[in-house]
Formats: C-alpha cells, sequence, structure tokens
C-alpha cells in the first residue's frame, strides 16, 4: 500500500485517541463518521486485520504454486528438448520448441550436458544458416 503523508486529521485522531477518547467522541469533534475515523486510526497503526492477513496468505501461496508451474513446464521443455536431440530431431527445431515452450537456455544446456554458451552458440548457427540461404527465385520474363 502506498504511503502517503499524515494529514492534519491524522494528527488529531492520534492525539485525541491518546488522550483516551473514544472513537465516537472523536468523530463527533472532528465532524467525520465514526467509521472513517476508526478505520484511518487503525491503518495509521498499521494494524492488520485477520481476514486480510488470510488474504494475503492465500495470494501468496497461489503465487508460488503458480510460479512453480510454470518452472516445472519450463522444465519438461528443456527435458523434451533433449529427449528430442537424442531421437535425431535437428538442433535448431529441438531448441527452438524449447524456447517457445519457455525453456532457458541454461535448462537446455543442462539436460543435455553442454554449457547455456554452447547452446546459444550451435542454436544461433544453425538459426543464422537457415535465414541466410538465398532463394531461388525463377525470373518472369
Amino acid at each position: 500500500m502506498p504511503v502517503r503523508n499524515r494529514t492534519i486529521t491524522d494528527e488529531t485522531i492520534l492525539r485525541l485517541k491518546s488522550e483516551g477518547l473514544s472513537f465516537r467522541e472523536i468523530s463527533k469533534q472532528l465532524g467525520k463518521s465514526l467509521g472513517s475515523v476508526t478505520g484511518r486510526y487503525y491503518r495509521l497503526k498499521g494494524v492488520r486485520h485477520p481476514s486480510q492477513l488470510a488474504r494475503d496468505a492465500q495470494l501468496k501461496r497461489n503465487r508460488e504454486l503458480h510460479r512453480a508451474a510454470r518452472k516445472k513446464q519450463r522444465s519438461l521443455a528443456a527435458i523434451q528438448a533433449a529427449i528430442e536431440l537424442r531421437q535425431g530431431v535437428a538442433f535448431s527445431v529441438a531448441v527452438g520448441r524449447a524456447r517457445a515452450a519457455g525453456a532457458s537456455l541454461d535448462m537446455i544446456g543442462t539436460c543435455c550436458g553442454i554449457s547455456k554458451q554452447a547452446v546459444h552458440k550451435k542454436w544461433r548457427q544453425r538459426v543464422n544458416s537457415a535465414i541466410e540461404r538465398p532463394v531461388l527465385r525463377r525470373s518472369l520474363q
């Protein structure tokens, strides 16, 4: 939650509460609603309700599960690339598929038993040589 500067009203709420006034008395004195004074006081004090804590914990668990699922998917793509390479699939095709599935060069290299730099070098050489091939066209005369 973004931090904002305390206003005069915020300081007044904190001062009156420290003097022992109830939230109802403070709200009448400031001309604000009871709920706004109570909520503002607890936000200023940094108090978090159990429902907020439970919701934050659930969001954190969901993020961790989602992150783990993505990492597993990427790892499986790297493993699949290593399997395809052993089966004779073209290097650029296997690595291209794994990269499209989100696998890093480091993951692919680990599964293949080579460094990520070696994977990059082989992959780029093959991709560049495929791009640079001259295309034969018939001239229209």
